[in-house]
C-alpha cells in the first residue's frame, strides 16, 4: 500500500527487481528480486555487499544512487568498501545548517560558499578555498574568514562526500546514474 500524488491509497501486489548497474557498460552487476513493497533503501546493503564480494573491479570508485537510497549505513557500506558514495540528499525536515551552504561547504562571516577544490585520499579530507566575493574583503585581512577550510568526510558521511556535494565534478557523476533508468526502461520493454 502507498499513498499517490492525491493522497490515496493504492494497493497492488507483485515483486520487483533491485539492479547495480555499472554506468559506462550498462551492465548489471547485481541483482535482487523483492516483493513489491520493499523499500529500495533496504535492499541496497545486499546489493553493495554482493558487489564488494563477487565483483573484482579495480576501477569502481564512486556508488551514484538517488534520494530514495539517503541513509547513514548505506554511506557507511560504502565508506567501507573503500568508495566513494555519490547520493542525492534527502532533507528530511532538518534545519538548516549554520555556517554551512545547502551543499554542506562552509560558508565565510558574509556568508559567502567557500569553493570546493580538492579531496585528500590520504586524510580523507575535503578542501575548501576562500569564496571569489572575499577577494576584497576587510574580514579576509583581519584573519576572521579563513583562507583554507578543510573537512574530514568521516565527520559525517552523509554530508560531506568526495567529490563535495555540489561540485561540479559531484554533478557530473551523478548524471551517470541515468544509465540505471535507461536499464530499467530496456528490462521493461523487452523483457
Amino acid at each position: 500500500m502507498k499513498k499517490n500524488s492525491k493522497g490515496k491509497n493504492v494497493f497492488w501486489y507483485g515483486y520487483k527487481s533491485h539492479l547495480a548497474v555499472g554506468t559506462k557498460s550498462q551492465y548489471i552487476l547485481q541483482f535482487l528480486f523483492s516483493s513489491g513493497n520493499l523499500n529500495d533503501g533496504k535492499a541496497a546493503i545486499p546489493l553493495l555487499k554482493g558487489i564488494h564480494e563477487r565483483v573484482q573491479l579495480p576501477t569502481l570508485r564512486y556508488q551514484t544512487m538517488d534520494a530514495g537510497y539517503d541513509y547513514e549505513p548505506i554511506y557507511e557500506q560504502i565508506h567501507r568498501m573503500g568508495q566513494q558514495s555519490v547520493i542525492a540528499y534527502n532533507k528530511r525536515n532538518e534545519p538548516e545548517p549554520e555556517g554551512f551552504d545547502k551543499h554542506f561547504a562552509p560558508t565565510c562571516f558574509r556568508e559567502h560558499s567557500y569553493r570546493y577544490d580538492s579531496f585528500d585520499q590520504k586524510y580523507k579530507t575535503l578542501k575548501y578555498t576562500r569564496p571569489k566575493e572575499c577577494k576584497d574583503c576587510p574580514l579576509a585581512n583581519e584573519g576572521i574568514c579563513q583562507k583554507i577550510y578543510k573537512v574530514k568526510i568521516t565527520t559525517d558521511l552523509r554530508k560531506y562526500t568526495a567529490p563535495a556535494r555540489g561540485s561540479k565534478a559531484w554533478k557530473t557523476i551523478f548524471k551517470r546514474r541515468t544509465a540505471v533508468e535507461r536499464v530499467n526502461a530496456y528490462l521493461k520493454l523487452y523483457f
